[in-house]
């Protein structure tokens, strides 16, 4: 369940592309683990595909034996897959946590603009 929903497109092979290109530029270890947990990721992808095709295969009477092999790459599909959120995740608080800064900064600028702007009308009306 889940694992069809993931097969790669050409755009989404692309959005990756693009990701570690730019994670390379501003973190070429981060893009570096990037890629190690998505490889990770695409094999644990490849081998539920390859276990959930030999137990859809089995008959009745060989699917209970295969049950554990199908729990164990499906969990091994959850765990790489919430690695790379992990990682995505911790990549986003980072970006959300400058950006909270740049906007507090541009806010202070602002408020900075209105005091000044109040100065200066004051004086082009002469008070």
């Amino acid at each position: 369940r889940g694992v069809a929903a993931q097969e790669r497109t050409p755009a989404a092979d692309e959005r990756d592309r693009a990701l570690v290109e730019a994670l390379r530029r501003e973190d070429p270890d981060g893009a570096a683990r990037y890629t190690e947990l998505t490889e990770a990721r695409r094999v644990a992808i490849a081998d539920l595909q390859k276990v959930q095709a030999r137990y859809a295969a089995a008959g009745p009477e060989l699917r209970p034996v295969m049950f554990s092999q199908l729990k164990d790459a499906q969990r091994r599909y959850a765990e790489t897959s919430l690695a790379v959120l992990d990682f995505l995740d911790a990549r986003d608080r980072r970006a959300l946590a400058r950006y909270e800064e740049e906007i507090g900064r541009i806010k202070a600028l602002l408020d900075e603009h209105t005091r000044t702007r109040a100065d200066l009308e004051k004086m082009r009306r002469g008070e």
